[in-house]
């Protein structure tokens, strides 16, 4: 009877034993298997990583993070052909050139419960009726900042740049829009001019303008921060992180005109992860994930659910309607004209 027994309890824990087995090697092929992945493109360190990491592990997935330089730089990738990105970053002129040429999905805001977390100025948007195409990430404006340290007289307009002192000390954005605008400020005119006669007179202003011009960057932060750097234009988000550095340093938007703009998040027409895309944007427009974005990049949130949670007013929804934006322009398509910018702002930086 003994032999039995013990027969029994050798045969259950083999079988115990076994079976854990079993378990740890199924365990172990279903971690080995693929995981999806979401393909991002976007400007360079526009999302934190702390907010991509809590993304992958919540839905089991891996971000694969791409980045481009300029508005530009993403439609054209786009019109060649690119695909497989899945959520992609456009500013707001750039979403009517997209949805023109139909290189955008039509989102399906079912799958997106979060959408209400928006504020009402970033629902209805011009360049984007009903917002069916694109959902808003940041908004913020373009414009100067410049150390105290170095320029002794407060900067209120584009004239600064013309100043000898400063000579060898400035930066522009690497961005035929924002320079070009900045440009069509100072000459009186609006950023979005397409009369030839406006353009080739700012184009004259940047060539006489470059020998004090010591980089274009689209990213000038660590040139600012080194002191190499007097006076750079810049985007609002880039200067709060600066200024929260540096308290020297201070952020103007010319009295002349400035940009004001939105980024936004859309899905291309050639995306392969659609519900994963609709994932990831429902996962940015959560009021505590949008609190992260907001204060650790420092530009301004469009939504509403996150407006109490947001510590510095400058970056709250409800800024937007505090601001002075009489002088600053939202930028818009320009179209066919489109030709004509890029030949000028290509003459301008190779001269």
């Amino acid at each position: 009877m003994k032999k039995i027994l013990t027969f029994l309890v050798l045969f259950v824990v083999a079988g115990l034993w076994a079976f854990s087995k079993y378990r740890a090697a199924r365990i172990e092929i279903q971690s080995d298997a693929p995981k999806k992945t979401l393909h991002l493109f976007a400007m360079s360190d526009y999302f934190p990583a702390k907010v991509i990491k809590d993304f992958e592990v919540k839905n089991n997935c891996q971000v694969r993070y791409d980045n481009f330089s300029n508005n530009e730089e993403l439609l054209a990738k786009l019109q060649a052909g690119a695909e497989g990105y899945d959520v992609i970053v456009p500013s707001d002129y750039i979403v009517r050139a997209l949805i023109a040429s139909k290189l955008v999905m039509e989102l399906d805001k079912s799958k997106l419960s979060n959408y209400k977390n928006l504020a009402n100025d970033f629902v209805e948007v011009p360049y984007d009726p009903g917002s069916k195409y694109s959902v808003p990430y940041t908004w913020g404006t373009t414009g100067l900042i410049y150390n105290t340290k170095f320029v002794k007289t407060p900067i209120e307009s584009w004239n600064a740049l013309f100043q000898k002192e400063y000579a060898g000390h400035i930066s522009l954005l690497d961005d035929e829009r924002e320079v070009l605008g900045a440009m069509l400020h100072k000459l009186g005119y609006s950023n979005n001019s397409v009369k030839k006669k406006e353009l080739e007179e700012a184009q004259k202003l940047l060539i006489k303008l470059k020998p004090s011009i010591r980089l274009f960057a689209s990213d000038p932060k660590q040139h600012v921060l080194s002191g190499d750097i007097w006076i750079a234009q810049i985007y609002s988000g880039d200067a709060q992180i600066l200024m929260r550095s540096n308290p020297e340093l201070k952020y103007v938007t010319p009295k002349e005109g400035g940009t004001v703009w939105i980024d936004t998040m859309a899905i291309p027409l050639k995306a392969h992860n659609i519900e994963l895309a609709h994932a990831f944007i429902n996962y940015i427009l959560e009021a505590q994930v949008n609190k992260e974005i907001t204060e650790e990049l420092g530009y301004s949130s469009p939504n509403k659910a996150a407006e109490s949670l947001i510590s510095e007013e400058v970056l709250r929804p409800s800024h937007l309607k505090k601001i002075q934006v009489g002088h600053l322009e939202f930028l818009k398509d320009l179209g066919v004209h489109s030709e004509m910018w890029d030949q000028l702002w290509t003459e301008a930086k190779t001269k």
